[in-house]
């Protein structure tokens, strides 16, 4: 039995291909997992705002460590709620090197996150999926602060490197 008041948690199977989508980025471009498909592991972080001291220290963390993500072979995408004009601010205050995309409805989040929609509110998360968009990783909880942290990512993307490596 299920309960209204809990969010649904999207069924995402290791080994599963992720769900596809375009959103528009902080640049005006449409991105796109496929943009990545067969040449990069791809990174994706899932964020309420790019305002709160949590999340901007996430999406701070990650830039310091983009040349590190781009040495596994791994790109990164990060989505918010914010609107892409609220994001292109972010992207340029915060100079962060891979795409802030807009996702306002949720269509998006609530493939990959819990998401409520009448409160607008979602479970951060940060999934990870191999060059092939097959799901290796999903991680979600309750604030960014208990998503893990660069390093173990990173560790994630040389083990996964080791796999996908003939």
């Amino acid at each position: 039995m299920s309960n209204i008041n809990q969010p649904h948690i999207p069924e995402l199977e290791p080994g599963q291909i992720i769900p596809a989508f375009n959103l528009a980025g902080a640049d005006g471009m449409p991105h796109s997992p496929w943009d990545y498909k067969q040449r990069m592991h791809l990174v994706i972080l899932l964020l309420q705002h790019s305002s709160s001291a949590d999340e901007r220290k996430l999406l701070q963390d990650y830039a310091r460590s983009y040349a590190d993500f781009r040495e596994e072979q791994c790109a990164l995408l990060a989505i918010t709620t914010d609107t892409v004009l609220v994001n292109l601010g972010t992207q340029e205050e915060m100079r962060l090197p891979f795409p802030l995309l807009s996702d306002v409805d949720g269509k998006v989040i609530a493939r990959y996150t819990p998401w409520t929609a009448e409160t607008h509110t979602l479970a951060p998360a940060i999934v990870l999926a191999d060059r092939y968009s097959a799901l290796y990783q999903r991680w979600i909880a309750e604030k960014p602060g208990d998503l893990p942290g660069v390093q173990d990512l990173l560790d994630s993307l040389q083990y996964l490197n080791k796999l996908c490596t003939p």
